[in-house]
């Protein structure tokens, strides 16, 4: 019943450029939701079991996921044997795929509150990968900004190819770690279904 999260590949684009552009970091993010059944916390739970996405990562369905796509485009000056960064323009797409109940109607109140608390505390966490994915693209950006001058601009697109993927791998960890800790909040959704 963890919420899982889902990684897209990293994508290197390049920009030819003799002027500095301004500062570029486009975020947005998107929610999908998929429809579950049921009248009581236990039925919601193996409804969202059943129907929830699949995570590649772990191999298995989840009740919900926050997945990344970032890209980036590296602006330069070329001047002789010199190739200089002036900007790194960054997009980061963050997709949340959450539950919603297919018939609320058929739910009592006091079941509708239960499902209020689970879909509470599985929104924290997926919204707390987000908030890692936004502090992902914020550090490629300034890491490939600081990239040092290069004799040949190719040089400096394999540079940043590396430091990207030092950093999605560093993410990937931290999110992991993240889902390790935040196993209380699964057992608090476990008590809240276990109790209905």
């Amino acid at each position: 019943m963890k919420a899982q999260l889902s990684i897209t590949l990293l994508i290197g684009t390049l920009m030819w450029t003799g002027t500095a552009v301004a500062q570029s970091l486009k975020v947005v993010e998107k929610t999908n939701y998929y429809k579950i059944k049921g009248e009581n916390a236990r039925e919601f739970a193996q409804s969202m079991s059943k129907k929830g996405p699949y995570s590649r990562q772990h191999r298995t369905r989840a009740w919900a996921t926050a997945a990344r796509d970032i890209s980036y485009q590296l602006v330069y000056n070329k001047e002789k044997k010199r190739c200089a960064i002036t900007n790194a323009k960054v997009s980061l797409k963050i997709t949340y795929t959450m539950p919603k109940l297919a018939n609320p109607g058929k739910v009592s109140n006091k079941q509708k509150r239960n499902w209020q608390k689970m879909l509470g505390l599985l929104t924290k966490h997926e919204r707390t990968h987000g908030l890692y994915y936004k502090q992902l693209a914020s550090n490629v950006r300034r890491d490939l900004r600081r990239m040092k001058p290069a004799s040949k601009c190719r040089d400096l697109v394999k540079r940043a190819k590396v430091i990207v993927e030092k950093l999605s791998a560093e993410d990937k960890k931290r999110n992991d770690r993240f889902d390790n800790r935040d196993r209380r909040n699964y057992r608090r959704m476990a008590r809240i279904y276990r109790s209905s």
